[in-house]
Order: structure tokens, then C-alpha cells, then sequence
């Protein structure tokens, strides 16, 4: 009987295999690499659509527990909240965390507010009042993303939880 010799099993990878992992691992790299940006741009707009909740909840618990009236106002590149001076009998700007904040600029804002049966003394009445009552003015506050082409409204019908509703 022959004695058969057994050949040695190679081991490690042709080039071919090595080449053919690498091209796969570049095509993925570069698809996600491609919509990193769209990751970013849309965390901006849910943070933005969280904070926006949570300024206009604190706004309205601190309006209540210290009877003062807030404002909100739209500014050129973002959003502030305003406070009523009783003293000065007009409005200021508010304290952090209520300061004016900057949007970036796929971000957009959108106000629609029903100020009728709202009269404070003062000139220059924000389109949102709330108020040391537990009221506020009703309104929709449209959050936009630019560049995703998605909207987000925050609304309230005068009183209680300040909601968001998908356009």
C-alpha cells in the first residue's frame, strides 16, 4: 500500500479574499460616512423639539408657584422668553434658563397664536402669554427641519399640557 502524503492545508487568506473584505468594508464605510450629516441634522431638530417642551413646562410651573407672567417671542435667528416687570410695567428679558436661544439654520420657527382676550399693560405684547392663572395664550408652534423637510407642532389650547402633533 502507497503511503499517501497529505498535502498542507494552507493557513491564511488569498489576496483575492483580502481584496474583496476590504472593498466591502469601503463600501460601508462610505454610506454611512454619506449620511452622518442627516444623523446630526435631525438630533439638532429632536433636541430642539425637547427643549422647546421643556422651557414652555417650566415656564408655565414657574409662572404659577412665583406669580409672574412669561412671555415667548420669535427673535431673528431663534426664540426668547420674556418676563413681565409689574414694576416698570413692561416686559424683560428672562433669566437662563429662559434666555434667547439661537436656531441653527436648518432649524425654522413658526408661530400662530390667538392673543384675543389677552390685555396687559405695556407695549410690545409677546404673541404667547403665560400666565401666573395657569392660562396661556392659545397657539401652535411650528418647529421645521429644512433640509429633512419635517415639521413638528407644539400647541396648547389655553390651558393645561403643552403638546406636540405631527404635521
Amino acid at each position: 500500500m502507497l503511503a499517501m502524503r497529505a498535502r498542507p492545508i494552507p493557513k491564511g487568506f488569498t489576496l483575492i479574499e483580502i481584496l474583496v473584505v476590504l472593498l466591502i468594508v469601503t463600501i460601508l464605510a462610505g454610506v454611512t460616512i454619506a449620511r452622518l450629516p442627516a444623523f446630526a441634522q435631525n438630533a439638532d431638530f429632536d433636541a430642539e423639539r425637547r427643549r422647546l417642551q421643556l422651557l414652555f413646562t417650566m415656564a408655565r410651573q414657574e409662572s404659577i408657584l412665583d406669580s409672574t407672567e412669561f412671555g415667548f417671542r420669535l427673535t431673528d435667528n431663534g426664540y426668547k422668553f420674556l418676563e413681565y416687570d409689574d414694576g416698570s410695567q413692561s416686559w424683560a428679558d428672562a433669566e437662563s434658563p429662559f434666555q434667547e436661544r439661537s436656531l441653527s439654520d436648518e432649524l425654522k420657527l413658526i408661530i400662530k397664536a390667538d392673543s384675543d382676550g389677552f390685555s396687559l399693560m405695556g407695549q410690545n405684547l409677546p404673541p404667547v402669554l403665560i400666565l401666573s392663572s395657569g392660562e396661556n395664550t392659545p397657539f401652535r408652534l411650528i418647529l421645521q427641519s429644512r433640509l429633512e423637510k419635517t415639521s413638528r407642532i407644539l400647541m396648547s389650547a389655553g390651558y393645561g399640557e403643552f403638546v406636540w402633533d405631527e404635521q
